[in-house]
């Protein structure tokens, strides 16, 4: 099973998958940026995985304690300094539909990897974005 988890660092959205079964954190970042200089949010994930594993009662040697593993996925990379949000909806778009087993591949999705999305990729995630808050929150009031 996967956790899908949007995370904001006040100026950047970014997307962690988590999969708590295999205790794998998959780490995409449309900027790029590496996961060693995003601590804060690595020791949030990491302390979450371990409450989960303390209240399912899991025993883990000390070794295994510390050591989640992180995945940076190599994903497209946005051009500019505004999409990032609509990258996250994107790259949870595809990790519903193309993950299989709760994998996430380290080159990203073969039938989706790109160095950045097209005006009409960013255009479709904002679409779908539109119909579903129109179509579920504004008309069902």
């Amino acid at each position: 099973m996967l956790f899908l988890a949007p995370y904001n660092t006040g100026d950047h959205w970014m997307l962690v998958v988590v999969n708590l079964t295999a205790e794998i954190v998959y780490y995409l970042d449309s900027l790029g940026v590496n996961i060693g200089q995003r601590l804060e949010m690595r020791k949030m994930f990491d302390n979450a995985i371990k409450i989960y594993r303390a209240n399912k009662g899991t025993k883990v040697s000390k070794i295994k304690f510390s050591n989640i593993k992180w995945m940076k996925i190599k994903c497209p990379i946005q051009d500019n300094g505004s999409d990032c949000g609509y990258y996250v909806l994107r790259f949870m778009r595809e990790v519903l539909l193309c993950s299989e087993e709760g994998v996430i591949p380290h080159e990203y999705f073969p039938t989706h990897s790109s160095e950045k999305y097209s005006t009409e990729q960013i255009e479709e995630v904002k679409q779908e974005w539109c119909r579903y808050v129109f179509e579920n929150i504004i008309i069902s009031k």
